[in-house]
């Protein structure tokens, strides 16, 4: 077959049936050669995202935990668009690459609006990101947030108080 004409998912299985072969099916060093192509790539396909989401909630619809995970901007945001979050409770996303626009994503979606605790430590997140979360109209459930390890200072804490926008706000954290 002319290698001009196979579409991508044809190149893809002699690509794995190749790995399989090299590696004498050793399954842990496919996943190896497979993770490393992903790793040049810098960053990994939404299916797969989305299973890890499936795979957390299936275990507790309230409890959302991705700490240290990977978690890109494009990722949060189609979390954020995910039905299924629409129980949610306590969002764990620290340690992670949530950034600004990913916090305008949790900032507005309806389907948190569930959300009681939020954990955005060591996002990336500036002044910009933290407007729009205090700003945020669909939050209102919100008692806990914790933003240390990012570019905000103590002010902040303050700034989530006077917006008015979270009447059971009584854990802050900024730094």
């Amino acid at each position: 077959m002319n290698e001009n004409n196979l579409d991508q998912s044809e190149l893809d299985r002699e690509m794995i049936l190749d790995l399989f072969y090299t590696t004498n099916g050793n399954l842990d060093e496919i996943n190896r050669t497979i993770d490393e192509k992903l790793k040049i790539k810098g960053f990994r396909k939404i299916t797969l995202f989305e299973e890890f989401v499936k795979n957390r909630l299936a275990v507790n619809p309230h409890i959302f935990k991705m700490p240290k995970m990977e978690v890109s901007t494009i990722e949060c945001i189609y979390l954020c668009q995910y039905t299924a979050i629409k129980d949610i409770e306590v969002l764990d996303l620290r340690k992670n690459y949530v950034g600004d626009e990913g916090v305008e994503a949790i900032a507005l979606s309806p389907l948190l609006s569930k959300l009681r605790e939020l954990d955005l430590r060591n996002n990336g997140i500036t002044r910009l990101g933290a407007k729009m979360l205090a700003e945020s109209k669909t939050l209102e459930c919100l008692e806990k947030i914790d933003l240390r390890l990012n570019k905000l200072g103590k002010r902040w804490e303050e700034k989530f108080n006077e917006a008015g926008n979270f009447k059971k706000l009584n854990h802050i954290k900024t730094i």
